[in-house]
């Protein structure tokens, strides 16, 4: 029964907070496919309150499955990095589903390569590019032009890796912070 709950609790946590992510990263798309100069300090916005929001529900799920585990027995850090990496596992393989599906399947990689290199140029356009980085800028337009169509696994191994880098980074922080020690002996009786 233990085990059971344990899983549901896994995947329905890793669920929302890859839905959280693929949603982030659906709205980072946009943002980035408009080519609007003034929508770029937005999506820099938007990214740092998903890098909180993401910690925050890593944090808030880790401590809630503490909880679920007696003082005696404590809560060793292995296990709680253990937990965050099953959530980020889970969130990644929500939002490597949903990177596939959008760049693969609605949109088209190409027209996405596309629509991304018509946006940065007029980005560029608007924030004046100076004449010493054309040559980098051009050289960067090429290389996104001849670059080969990933797979659908390589688009989807993308979204799992992306999620679980942070979940690596941010897990050391949060394991860290709520592992603790079995407490053998009540305080009274010392």
């Amino acid at each position: 029964m233990e085990n059971r709950n344990f899983w549901n609790d896994v995947a329905k946590y890793g669920a929302v907070l890859g839905g959280v992510l693929a949603l982030s990263m659906l709205f980072e798309s946009y943002l980035s496919l408009s080519g609007r100069a003034g929508l770029m300090m937005l999506m820099v916005v938007e990214w740092l309150l998903v890098v909180v929001v993401h910690y925050l529900l890593l944090h808030r799920y880790t401590r809630r499955y503490r909880e679920s585990f007696p003082v005696e027995e404590g809560f060793p850090f292995g296990r709680a990095y253990g937990y965050i990496m099953l959530l980020s596992l889970f969130a990644g393989a929500i939002v490597g589903v949903v990177q596939v599906v959008y760049l693969h399947m609605i949109v088209g990689y190409e027209a996405y390569t596309a629509q991304l290199m018509a946006s940065m140029q007029s980005y560029l356009s608007t924030m004046g590019a100076n004449a010493s980085m054309e040559p980098m800028l051009a050289e960067a337009f090429s290389q996104m032009q001849t670059a080969a169509t990933p797979s659908v696994l390589q688009t989807a191994w993308g979204g799992i890796f992306n999620s679980l880098f942070f979940g690596a980074v941010f897990g050391l922080i949060i394991a860290g912070v709520l592992s603790r020690q079995p407490q053998l002996f009540d305080k009274e009786e010392e």
